[in-house]
C-alpha cells in the first residue's frame, strides 16, 4: 500500500506530459494568427533569435516542418496568479473540483506558414497548466509529500497576443511594426 502511495505521489508530481499540439491544421481555443511580411526562410532564424531575447528556451524545433516549441515558463508570484483568470478559462478547473492555483506554466507551439510566395503565416498556440501545490500527502510518521495538483486550461488567447507583440518589438522597428501588426505594439 505504501509502495502505491509513492509511486502515485512521484507519478503525479513529474512535469507536465502535455505539449503545445504540433500540428499547423488543428484549431486550438485561443490561437492568434498573423501574417508577416517576410519568407518563412527568411523569417525563422530572427524568430529563434527573438525567442532567445525574450528568455524563452526552445524546447523542440523543426525547421523543416517549421515548427517550434518552447520549454515550460512558470509564473509564481501571487500578482502572477490573480492574472491567470484574465488569460485562461477557469471553468474547467471549477469542474474539476481543482482548489485554488497557487503557480501556472505556459508553453507555446509556433508554426511558420507559407502565406503567398513572400509573406508568413505564423499562429501562436498555447497550453496553459494550473498548478495546486496545497495538498500534502502523509507517508507515515514524519513523513510527507506535497503532491501538486495539475489540470490544463483553455487559452484567451491574451498569451498568444502578448507573444506576437513582443516578438514583433524584437524583429522590427516602430514603422514596421505599424506595417506589420497594424499598430505600434497592438494587433
Amino acid at each position: 500500500m505504501r509502495r502505491a502511495l509513492v509511486l502515485a505521489a512521484l507519478a503525479t508530481g513529474c512535469g507536465s506530459l502535455h505539449a503545445p499540439v504540433a500540428d499547423p491544421k488543428v484549431h486550438v481555443r485561443g490561437e492568434h494568427y498573423r501574417v508577416i511580411h517576410e519568407p518563412p526562410d527568411r523569417l525563422w532564424p530572427e524568430i529563434v533569435f527573438a525567442l532567445d531575447e525574450e528568455g524563452f528556451r526552445v524546447a523542440h524545433s523543426d525547421r523543416a516542418h517549421r515548427i517550434i516549441q518552447t520549454g515550460a515558463r512558470r509564473y509564481t508570484g501571487r500578482d502572477e496568479v490573480k492574472r491567470l483568470a484574465d488569460i485562461a478559462d477557469l471553468s474547467a478547473a471549477r469542474g474539476a473540483g481543482f482548489g485554488r492555483a497557487t503557480e501556472y506554466e505556459v508553453t507555446y507551439a509556433l508554426f511558420l506558414l507559407p502565406a503567398g510566395e513572400t509573406d508568413t503565416g505564423l499562429k501562436i498556440t498555447s497550453v496553459i497548466e494550473a498548478i495546486d501545490r496545497s495538498e500534502a500527502l502523509f507517508l507515515g510518521p514524519g513523513v510527507f509529500q506535497v503532491v501538486p495538483r495539475r489540470i490544463e486550461l483553455p487559452s484567451r488567447g491574451v498569451v498568444e497576443r502578448e507573444l506576437v507583440r513582443r516578438l514583433a518589438a524584437s524583429l522590427f522597428t516602430a514603422e514596421e511594426m505599424l506595417f506589420v501588426l497594424g499598430e505600434p505594439g497592438f494587433d
